[in-house]
């Protein structure tokens, strides 16, 4: 998306900035598990002592009140000011997901003092997230003044770093955390075209700083480019999650970055993080795969290299789940910590991936009978992990993650397993706990699963299991999105077994 050039970076050091300014302990750091590591400093403007848990709203623009110092290069406003707090207090820490994650929680907040346009975009994120968490169907309201607030802050972000990469000196990583947290802003107001070209911009500037690191033998950067690059991986496995669940899309857009992610996998992952990064990789290659699957047809010729692939990849689950069993069983004994609920998180994750393996080379809906008990526990752990995360988090509303979530292995059991219980359990909890992955959210997805059950479940006659020729060929589905619509196209047998095309336009939320 942008022009660079390659080259030598200079960094500054950043004056680092607390988590909550107002309280002697991070109390925010200490519930999430994040290590906080910055001293309180001198008050600098007294902070309201009565914040409740929702912000005050936003309200008109009055005249600027200046929340800095002469030594702080960080200013911002009243209005500004709030959000920022937002991101500070929840936001960040739902970004993290149920594991340590500096990136949100310490880089951004200290590049925020730096880079006009990092800091434009955390504003423009945030108001975002606010019109959510205000919104009782937990859906962004195009019409709310955080909204009209968020597109001026984003506009603004995008100028500050066209004019920053046009001052001729090498800005990669600037643009490299620019192209994340654009790609974040447009996951969440549902422009998934546009996210997906700023992840795989993204991702194309961090291999050419990886290649700058490996021509110079520097890597006084690498930490940050390693937790961009997790992260962007991240973004990345729900966009490819939701082409999977829809290999009829087109993208609108070539040039995907179709690099091999070489897997190795170790006898025992010795940190949550460790397996947390190994499964993201492995689900990449196994959700990359499922859409090549579907869409191969019956050529001979590609069918063998599927099998092969499917051959590997299922060699590759199996290797996984054995480094994962120790550090699973070792923290399951504590049931109420957040790193718990993270690793089930994952675990649900990859039964989804053993389940798409398995049947990736079935022409039949019936296969997928086989793993009705695979799918019934898939939705009990979910509705526990969501249930759990309630307790500890003391709050309802969204959740906001990048990382695994839940919404797609909920959508696939949802349309996948015909098992009447099963799928309208995932379809309920999909409706109880409203939350944004990436690009799915969850209220979008009971919407779709919800019309494949009913046209399903209206051809069988009112029948508790959906005979094979009543099914939707899930191979067919194609899911767009629009602003409050969502447009559902698919192919179903009629009553004398010709595939006949389905089409909905459904309203949503």
């Amino acid at each position: 998306m942008y022009s660079l050039q390659v080259g030598p970076l200079t960094v500054s050091k950043t004056r680092r900035v607390k988590c909550d300014e107002t309280k002697p302990t991070c109390y925010r750091c200490q519930e999430y598990g994040a290590f906080c590591e910055y001293k309180l400093p001198r008050p600098l403007v007294a902070a309201p002592q009565d914040r409740g848990r929702d912000l005050v709203p936003i309200q008109p623009r009055r005249p600027l009140q200046r929340i800095s110092s002469p030594s702080d290069p960080f200013s911002c406003d009243e209005v500004e000011g709030r959000y920022f707090r937002l991101f500070h207090e929840k936001l960040a820490f739902d970004l993290s997901g149920y594991f340590e994650a500096p990136f949100w929680t310490r880089l951004i907040p200290q590049q925020c003092h730096h880079e006009p346009a990092i800091k434009h975009a955390i504003f423009a994120l945030s108001a975002l997230y606010k019109s959510a968490i205000s919104s009782k169907t937990h859906t962004v309201n195009w019409d709310d003044e955080h909204v009209k607030f968020a597109l001026v802050k984003q506009s603004q972000a995008i100028s500050s770093l066209r004019k920053t990469l046009s001052s001729g000196q090498p800005q990669m990583r600037l643009a490299l955390v620019a192209s994340l947290l654009f790609s974040c802003f447009e996951s969440f107001h549902g422009d998934w075209e546009t996210a997906t070209q700023q992840v795989y911009s993204g991702l194309n500037i961090l291999k050419r700083l990886s290649e700058d690191e490996r021509q110079h033998a520097t890597n006084g950067l690498a930490d940050i480019d390693l937790e961009v690059g997790l992260t962007l991986r991240r973004l990345e496995l729900q966009i490819l999650s939701f082409l999977a669940m829809n290999p009829m899309l087109e993208p609108p857009f070539i040039g995907l970055n179709v690099e091999e992610i070489i897997l190795d996998m170790p006898d025992q992952f010795t940190t949550f993080n460790e397996a947390f990064t190994a499964a993201t990789k492995l689900a990449v290659s196994v959700l990359r795969y499922s859409r090549t699957s579907a869409r191969c047809g019956n050529d001979s010729g590609p069918r063998d290299l599927i099998a092969q692939q499917q051959q590997c990849l299922q060699g590759l689950a199996d290797e996984w789940n054995k480094a994962y069993e120790p550090i699973f069983l070792e923290v399951c004994q504590n049931t109420v910590s957040r790193e718990y609920l993270g690793l089930l998180q994952v675990r649900i994750c990859v039964w989804k991936c053993e389940i798409i393996i398995a049947t990736s080379m079935s022409n039949t809906e019936v296969v997928f009978d086989n793993f009705t008990a695979q799918f019934q526990r898939i939705t009990h752990f979910a509705r526990h992990v969501l249930q759990k995360d309630q307790e500890i988090r003391e709050s309802d509303g969204p959740r906001l993650q990048y990382g695994m979530g839940l919404i797609m292995a909920l959508f696939y059991t949802a349309t996948r397993c015909r098992e009447f219980s099963v799928r309208r359990e995932a379809i309920a909890i999909l409706r109880e706990w409203p939350c944004t992955n990436g690009i799915w959210h969850s209220l979008q997805a009971a919407k779709v699963a919800e019309w494949i059950a009913s046209i399903e479940e209206k051809c069988c006659g009112g029948l508790e299991y959906i005979p094979g020729d009543c099914r939707v060929k899930m191979q067919s589905l194609k899911v767009s999105l629009q602003k409050g619509v969502i447009t559902v196209e698919c192919m179903q047998s009629s009553v004398n077994g010709v595939l006949e095309p389905r089409k909905a336009n459904l309203h949503w939320p």
